[in-house]
């Protein structure tokens, strides 16, 4: 069978719409609304404070001030001027206890502690001997020399810094000093600061229960203190710890 043609189909008569019908599907706007005015609150007119209400605030404040300054600590000074060529004071740090801090650093002639010490530890101020840092023995160890067996502790030699704070509560005249006893007129060396000056500076020295000291005026305020001791010999006929001291102390002389 040949093909056969394509036609389009049966299309429905046209009408046009009526006017009922054109109203009904065009959208309409929506109706306008009336919405309240904002309402704005009375604004309440502030009466200012009156001359008594002004006195007991300013009497309100000052009691707290006096309150905090009640608070600070009591044993810290401030820091006041210096005298002509005096260490310059400084304020105290905080949690400090008495005592020194002592580094224990290995023995050398010229007192360097520029390297890690050995041991540190803190003690409270007395009279410091060679025994500091020496190992307690058992007197039957025979890989000890016969001398530290018969001393009970070793015999080894290190070079001493003590660290502290010096706080001078009242401003006047002071004498720095450091009781010096080398031992068997061995000679020993020691060094001191205070603040941002050297008191002292004895190199090689032979000193049997020597005091030495120097005056100073110093401010109300905290000095950083440094003193540092050693033999200047490693090598002696006679060497014994305990005859070997230092004690630092410090006096008000007006």
């Amino acid at each position: 069978m040949a093909a056969g043609l394509l036609v389009a189909a049966k299309q429905p008569r046209y009408e046009a719409p009526t006017e009922q019908e054109i109203k009904a599907d065009t959208p309409q706007p929506p109706k306008a609304e009336a919405m309240p005015a904002p309402v704005m609150a009375p604004r309440m007119a502030q009466a200012s404070p009156s001359q008594d209400e002004i006195l007991k605030r300013l009497d309100r404040l000052e009691e707290e001030n006096r309150r905090l300054r009640q608070q600070l600590p009591q044993n810290q000074p401030a820091a006041s001027s210096a005298p002509p060529g005096a260490p310059s004071p400084q304020r105290l740090p905080a949690q400090m206890v008495p005592g020194w801090r002592i580094s224990l650093y290995e023995w050398n002639a010229e007192g360097n502690t520029s390297r890690d010490p050995i041991k540190v530890f803190q003690v409270r101020n007395q009279r410091f001997t060679a025994r500091l840092g020496q190992r307690e023995i058992m007197r039957g160890d025979r890989s000890v020399p016969r001398l530290a067996r018969r001393a009970g502790h070793t015999m080894e030699m290190f070079v001493y810094k003590l660290e502290g704070w010096l706080n001078v509560t009242r401003p006047g005249q002071y004498q720095i000093a450091q009781e010096v006893n080398c031992g068997f007129d061995h000679p020993c060396s020691l060094v001191m600061r205070l603040g941002d000056q050297q008191i002292f500076a004895e190199r090689n020295r032979n000193y049997d229960n020597k005091l030495i000291y120097q005056g100073r005026e110093l401010a109300a305020g905290a000095y950083k203190v440094e003193v540092i001791f050693n033999m200047t010999k490693s090598n002696f006929m006679k060497f014994d710890p305990d005859r070997v001291s230092i004690y630092p102390t410090d006096q008000g002389t007006r």
